[in-house]
């Protein structure tokens, strides 16, 4: 099977880890999957693509669509591909149209329900209605005419297809996880020397972009309020976007900078992850919620935001604490409660890396991936 992935981008996302894991896991010589970039830059992270076999085509969508949509037949009226397989929200519309024409089987996956602007353009007061009204007519043309429609929660799907349990076409996939192995307390020791942390500074950990679904100034409300009984307490924050320089200018402002660790993006992720004692994921909504689930696989326990998608992810009161977004006071005293009972958080963490290495592996993933194909071309034969 050869298959062709649009995206936006090769960046550190979610839906980006998930495919480059998928890639990992994937012999190419059963599955071939390559990728069809739309922005100018490839992404930060094309290389670990291009390192396990994969071609990522660079095929630019402008307004217009026209280059994009000539660029994309003719990679497909090449023969080169049996499958395409979108993960574009927005845009989907477009990319479903195209492996139409091209008679090719296509899966439209969906991350996300809702899609906000995240650029300077796409925010502006002009621009954004009409990027809503294209971007519902393009998901509602991609749902009625891709071969199957998937989403990678129940939360999403039901909020895109309300009867999807009783239509053939849409499936469940499922975001994975790398359970990393333990590190050992020498293995701390350095890494918090290194963010110039103490060996016994309580450390919270954050991952996410930063724009306004992240709530990252509900996580330094929290954080600060923690600092008041914990002062030794630490943050670390990992990420880019379009409020950076905004919150980075908060945590000066505010005198956090001694508490506060900025440390962008990184490719170190699991062992930051493990040598934290607890990751604070306060988000306004969330597709499913990779990062508490990696935290959760590295063992660490969660406290988070209560809404639908992160529960699919982290069960809580078993692996995670979880709050109403506006519940500020009670998630700041389970913080705090937790940063001083390392007996709870073990157990959390202890259940959560349990459940991860149960039902959420790259195999068992890779596995519901590689049959979605399977069934796609077959169905497509029989429709021929």
């Amino acid at each position: 099977m050869r298959v062709l992935h649009l995206l936006t981008a090769i960046g550190h996302g979610g839906a980006e880890t998930w495919l480059l894991n998928m890639l990992r896991e994937m012999d190419r010589s059963e599955c071939a999957m390559d990728f069809c970039i739309k922005l100018p830059e490839a992404g930060t992270l094309k290389h670990l693509a291009t390192d396990q076999g994969a071609t990522v085509h660079e095929v630019v969508l402008r307004p217009s669509h026209v280059g994009y949509i000539r660029g994309l037949e003719k990679l497909l009226r090449s023969g080169q591909y049996d499958i395409v397989h979108s993960h574009e929200a927005v845009y989907s519309g477009v990319g479903v149209w195209v492996a139409s024409r091209c008679n090719i089987p296509v899966i439209c996956t969906f991350h996300h329900w809702r899609t906000p602007p995240q650029t300077k353009l796409t925010r502006h007061p002009l621009v954004r209605p009409a990027r809503a009204i294209y971007s519902y007519f393009s998901k509602r043309y991609a749902i009625e005419n891709a071969t199957y429609v998937t989403a990678l929660s129940r939360k999403v799907m039901g909020h895109l297809v309300p009867n999807w349990r009783n239509d053939p076409r849409c499936r469940l996939l499922s975001l994975s996880t790398k359970i990393p192995p333990r590190v050992s307390e020498e293995e701390r020791r350095t890494v918090r020397e290194e963010l110039g942390f103490g060996p016994a500074d309580p450390m919270i950990i954050h991952i996410g972009r930063f724009i306004e679904q992240k709530n990252h100034h509900v996580l330094l409300d929290v954080f600060t309020q923690v600092l008041r009984e914990l002062p030794d307490a630490k943050l670390i924050l990992l990420g880019q976007g379009p409020l950076k320089d905004e919150i980075l200018q908060r945590i000066t402002r505010e005198g956090l900078n001694e508490s506060v660790k900025f440390v962008g993006l990184r490719e170190d992720v699991f062992q930051l992850m493990s040598c934290s004692d607890l990751c604070l994921f306060p988000s306004r909504n969330e597709g499913f919620g990779l990062v508490p689930l990696e935290a959760n696989a590295a063992g660490v326990a969660v406290v988070a935001s209560r809404i639908s998608g992160l529960d699919e992810a982290v069960e809580d009161g078993v692996t995670a604490r979880l709050f109403d977004l506006d519940d500020i006071s009670s998630m700041t005293r389970v913080t705090i409660d937790l940063l001083r009972d390392p007996f709870e958080r073990h157990r959390l963490g202890e259940a959560g890396r349990a459940r991860a290495s149960r039902e959420f592996t790259h195999k068992a993933s890779a596995e519901k991936l590689r049959q979605i194909y399977r069934d796609a071309i077959a169905l497509h034969a029989r429709g021929r």
